[in-house]
């Protein structure tokens, strides 16, 4: 053998070692590719997989060819085009991947891109309110990665704000709502979407269908605490504050639980939830009490609502007790809601003497503390706060 005849050898030993098992079809794609030439180069691949139908590489590259070639077509305002492309280069890489798994990363890694590159030209589009731009450059991103849902999600959202600037425009929650199910009904998973459509379906007026939604949620879901306000603020909507404020506590608790400091979300859930239980329609007393006392721990200079609607609470729940008491069936129970109840005007007369000490002014507070010492038994405490509450009043 000449020595120009082994030296050949050796070149087309180290060109095999480099390439392995390619085919000369996958080799001709990659020129092909990098001269832009991304129609080409998928004929010649497809001739390929003819002969060697398993080839992965060749799936690869498919996958990039048809990457590449929807970028060009957006580039030409060919979204349809481009679009159709992202779904077959999708499908290419996912046969490259079953075929052979050590593709894995590279395939992963066009495709994040791919997303990446159309969700950011989307939420430049919807930055500058060019909202028709927008949603086409998120179905691309969409189109790229169909496991994701956060472009449908984006998508859905901006119909519903777009709606909500529209007075709750009808035809922008619908046209949400359609695509909220085309996308639940591929991924029955999609929890963040379904809370979306529940949403939407409270918008649009459809609060027992949204209901029955939330229920199914919560089942699987019981600790998520967006999804525990946003029933919140349905259950407030349909009226239903018991369940508001239920709501409300569960997420206060999970918050407790928190290796966070959740204080600032903590006190207007126990003011709302206080509220609610303590409305004349629940009557929770104990409960609200508790709550409104957990919000004055949080408030660096207690305010003098949270006092107030404490005192009151003291006050009227002392009140129920002392007529639970005179209907009472035994002495032993008569004489236990009698001190409960002593109990409960003894708390609101602590709360009172604190609440009109911060806040000289406030009038109802005189008239709770005053009637608190009443229920108690003491007279002359009584009449002086009454007296201080009828002269801020301006009556005798």
């Amino acid at each position: 053998m000449s020595r120009k005849q082994l030296i050949l050898l050796v070149v087309l030993a180290a060109v095999i070692s480099l390439t392995g098992c390619r085919s000369a079809h996958v080799t001709s794609s990659i020129l092909y590719i990098d001269q832009t030439l991304y129609t080409k180069a998928i004929t010649v691949l497809h001739e390929g997989l003819e002969y060697s139908p398993d080839e992965a590489e060749a799936f690869f590259y498919l996958g990039e060819a048809h990457s590449k070639r929807s970028e060009l077509a957006i580039r030409e305002n060919d979204f349809l085009g481009a679009k159709n492309d992202y779904l077959m280069a999708h499908e290419y890489y996912a046969k490259a991947i079953e075929l052979d798994p050590l593709l894995a990363d590279r395939a992963y890694e066009s495709m994040l891109f791919n997303y990446i590159q159309r969700s950011n030209d989307a939420k430049n589009e919807y930055s500058g309110k060019y909202y028709e731009a927008a949603e086409g450059y998120f179905r691309l991103a969409y189109a790229a990665m169909p496991d994701s849902v956060a472009p449908i999600k984006n998508i859905a959202r901006m119909k519903i704000k777009l709606a909500a600037d529209d007075n709750d425009n009808p035809e922008l929650l619908n046209e949400a709502l359609v695509l909220l199910d085309q996308v639940i009904e591929a991924s029955p998973e999609a929890f963040l979407l379904k809370t979306d459509k529940a949403t939407v379906l409270t918008r649009l007026g459809r609060t027992v269908e949204a209901s029955a939604l939330y229920d199914g949620l919560l089942a699987d879901y019981p600790n998520d605490t967006d999804l525990l306000i946003d029933v919140a603020r349905l259950s407030e909507e349909d009226q239903r504050f018991e369940r508001a404020a239920d709501m409300y506590i569960r997420v206060i608790d999970i918050y407790e639980t928190s290796d966070e400091d959740k204080s600032e979300e903590i006190y207007p859930l126990a003011l709302r939830a206080a509220a609610f239980l303590g409305d004349s329609s629940i009557l929770r007393y104990q409960e609200a009490i508790d709550l409104y006392g957990k919000a004055l721990r949080l408030e660096l200079l207690p305010e003098e609502n949270t006092m107030l609607q404490k005192l009151k609470l003291h006050y009227d729940y002392g009140r129920s007790l002392r007529r639970e008491a005179e209907f009472a069936d035994t002495p032993e129970i008569k004489a236990e809601q009698e001190q409960l109840a002593t109990e409960q005007f003894t708390a609101g007369t602590g709360v009172g003497n604190a609440l009109v000490n911060s806040y000289l002014e406030c009038s109802i507070g005189y008239y709770y503390l005053g009637m608190c010492y009443l229920e108690s038994g003491n007279s002359t405490d009584s009449e002086k706060n009454l007296q201080i509450y009828r002269k801020l009043e301006g009556s005798n």
